[in-house]
This record gives structure tokens, sequence and C-alpha cells, in this order.
């Protein structure tokens, strides 16, 4: 839909707008229901990275980061016009305002995306005291973050924001491990970390590490091995690189049936305990 319709009318008699942003998997952006139409690429382009800077950009930024531009007469006249699409598609002259030579999208259109929504329960998340808010939280935020942040876009702007969204979505399945395992729930605490290594393979080892204990734990030890066999053929095949040593003997421990998590082992120890306390005297 086009946007400008609602220009001519008086700020009295404005209508609440709806707008979504949709981010992740299929870019869309809706307004009052209805997916935009762009008249160009460039207004779409100049959207999204703006969205990816909230802070905002100056426009010699813009245009070398977003097209690869010298700021020209030329470039900054398809800027100009990329500007006003922009606005017009969304119906506010507003949507991006210039604040001392940066280019800033509005708050409420930042606070209408998918990936904000994310940030904010992430936020809201960790400044919360109760964990079983701060569980149900965590599982709002992750479940709105579903698909590639952009998968339509290409180039460097975009890759570091795909980055950041990716490290904040493994961070939230990392909390919701950590949660978990805290209260013993030793399946939910292995699902978080499957999710957490599928969204970044690259983690930190030691999560690895806690994964195959998990799996070796809620699973079996063929699962946990599995698990190590992946992760050493992606180091060997992406990074040219190879587990560590520490890790390798954790797998070797866990083939040989050793139990390794730290908090079954209490409790074997506690179950041991109780079955002696109650054998009678001899």
């Amino acid at each position: 839909m086009q946007g400008g319709d609602r220009a001519g009318i008086p700020a009295g008699d404005a209508v609440p707008v709806h707008y979504l942003l949709r981010s992740l998997g299929r870019a869309d952006v809706l307004v009052d229901g209805q997916s935009v139409v762009w008249p160009a690429r460039s207004a779409e382009e100049l959207l999204w990275f703006l969205h990816a800077n909230p802070s905002g950009k100056y426009r010699p930024d813009i245009l070398w980061q977003l097209w690869g531009l010298e700021d020209t007469p030329a470039s900054a006249n398809r800027f100009r016009v990329a500007l006003h699409r922009l606005r017009s598609v969304l119906g506010r002259p507003d949507a991006v305002t210039e604040e001392r030579g940066r280019y800033v999208l509005h708050p409420d259109l930042i606070a209408a995306s998918d990936t904000y929504a994310l940030f904010e329960a992430l936020s809201h998340c960790a400044h919360s005291p109760n964990d079983r808010t701060r569980e149900e939280l965590l599982r709002q935020a992750l479940a709105s973050a579903q698909g590639e942040y952009l998968p339509h876009l290409h180039g460097d702007w975009v890759e570091q924001a795909r980055a950041q969204y990716r490290a904040a979505v493994v961070s939230g399945y990392l909390s919701l491990w950590k949660l978990h395992c805290a209260a013993r729930e030793c399946s939910l605490a292995a699902q978080a970390l499957v999710q957490a290594a599928q969204n970044d393979p690259l983690i930190g080892e030691d999560h690895h590490q806690h994964l195959m204990i998990c799996l070796s734990s809620t699973r079996d030890r063929f699962a946990a091995i599995e698990h190590y066999r992946r992760y050493r053929y992606f180091l060997a095949h992406e990074v040219s690189d190879t587990p560590m040593a520490q890790t390798a003997r954790l797998a070797e421990r866990i083939k040989e049936g050793e139990q390794t998590c730290v908090l079954r082992q209490g409790e074997q120890l506690g179950q041991s305990a109780g079955q002696e306390s109650q054998e009678p005297a001899t």
C-alpha cells in the first residue's frame, strides 16, 4: 500500500496508524496490517539500514556504508529521493528525522520491529529477580526470534547487524540453560544448549563440553559422542582447528560410561548414602 493518502489529514483528526516491521525470516513492513509496496529498492534499503543503526548515521556514512557511494551532488540527490519515498510509503514525514546532521529512524518505528521485542524481553529478563519470571521472559523473547535477519539484503552493515542479533539469541538460550540447570531440569537445559549451539556453532568450547555432559545425562553417551564428533568435524572443516585436549578427554570419559554431571554425581552420592542408612545394622 502507499502511505501518501494520509498526508492531507489534519493533525487533530489523524487516525492512529499501526506499524509492524518484520526483519526476521521474510522481511516485511506492514501499515495497518497491509504490506507496503516499495517504489524503489533504495527506499527499503534505507529503512532497514537505519533500523540496524537506531542511533542514526550521517549522510556520508549512509551513502558509503549502504551503497558504496562518495558524498557527491549526484549521490546526495539519490539519498534525498530515497528518503522522500521512505517517508511517503510510511505516510509520516517524521519517519526519519535529522538530528545535528544524523538521520534517525523514528523511535515508534524502531519499537514496532520484531528485533526490538527480542532485545526488550532480554533486557527485562536481566533485571528480573524471579527465576520463573526470567524464564517466561526468555521464552517470550526467543519465540519471536525465528529466522535470519534481513536475509534478502547483503553488505557489511547487515552482516554486522546479523551477528549482533545472533549473539543476542545465543545469549538468551544460554541464560535459559543456566536457569534450567540450576533447577535441575536437565532435559530442558539440554534443549536450550542445543539451540544455542545450532545458532552459533562457534560459541565457547566450554558450552559444547556442557552440552556433551547434558546429552550423556538426559539421553545417553552415544548422543554425547555424536555431538562431539560433529563438533570436531565442524572445527576441522570450517576453521582448520581441533577440539581442546580437555574436550577430547571428556569424550573418552563419557565413552567409558563415567557420570560427568556434577549435579547427577551429587544425586547418586545422596542416594547411596540414603540406602546405606536404611540397611539394618548387623
